[in-house]
């Protein structure tokens, strides 16, 4: 079967000037124009190509990778606002329509949103969307303590960074737990902390317990290679400096090098660690 907004292998039925006509199965014949075909194409080929609706509502062919296809999540820019909506560039020549009753909040132009992709029932037209909770499981989370998960950042609230846990619920990391720059839209792994009785779940980012910290190690031995063997970061040093340079607490830093001098690996100073 043939799904628009995704990206589909077709075969072609018939090459022309204009361009090549694919076997799009249920959605029909679909038209790839000539100035998107790489190389010389012949009836009975195949083409690996990504299928849209063109302003006439006819299914039609890109061989470009639009930023995300239906069902994916993307950050995207306003790049025009109009009677109907917002329309946000994908990657591809026709802008994706974003909806005034999908925009939660209301976009404005210029600026860049996360949205998942969707097929609009009504028109058959790919749509983009900000308004989460139409999307996400409305289900009881069922993950156990110290999960790994997948995470998207969506926003950033009073408390800490809203994120959406494997495409499926939202989370909150409290900015307490945030060692590192974040932005929305970006993708990282996350562990769950708590899933709380009202269903809401606190994420966490560091891998819990030694193995974190022996990971952490293995960075901080890197980095004193690189450095030459001395690395001016000590016992004492500032969390600031500790959370820029590794992206983590003072307290895992501490328990990391404490880890390598027992090891015989280091000796530890107070604004310094240093290669035996």
């Amino acid at each position: 079967m043939s799904y628009l907004g995704t990206t589909q292998t077709l075969f072609v039925n018939e090459v022309s000037n204009e361009g090549a006509y694919l076997d799009g199965h249920e959605l029909g014949e679909v038209f790839l124009p000539s100035h998107e075909i790489k190389h010389e194409l012949e009836a009975g080929d195949s083409v690996s190509v990504f299928i849209f609706l063109d302003n006439a509502n006819l299914a039609t062919a890109t061989t470009k990778k639009p930023l995300a296809q239906v069902g994916e999540y993307a950050l995207l820019r306003v790049k025009e606002i109009n009677s109907i909506g917002a329309f946000l560039d994908w990657g591809l020549e026709k802008d994706v329509l974003a909806p005034f009753n999908e925009q939660k909040p209301r976009m404005q132009e210029g600026y860049s949103y996360l949205v998942r992709l969707y097929l609009d029932n009504a028109s058959g037209r790919i749509c983009a969307s900000n308004n989460f909770n139409r999307f996400l499981n409305k289900t009881e989370p069922a993950y156990a303590p110290l999960q790994e998960v997948q995470l998207i950042v969506a926003g950033k609230t009073d408390i800490g960074y809203k994120v959406i846990i494997e495409e499926a619920h939202f989370g909150v990391i409290f900015y307490n737990m945030v060692f590192k720059n974040m932005f929305v839209g970006q993708r990282l792994t996350g562990y769950v902390q708590k899933v709380r009785e009202d269903g809401k779940i606190d994420v966490i980012l560091e891998k819990p317990g030694m193995a974190k910290v022996s990971e952490l190690g293995e960075k901080i031995m890197d980095k004193l290679k690189q450095e030459g063997g001395v690395l001016a970061i000590g016992d004492k040093s500032e969390p600031e400096l500790i959370k820029k340079v590794f992206s983590t607490s003072k307290a895992n830093y501490k328990k990391a090098i404490g880890g390598l001098f027992k090891q015989g690996l280091i000796d530890i100073e107070a604004k310094a660690i240093r290669l035996k």
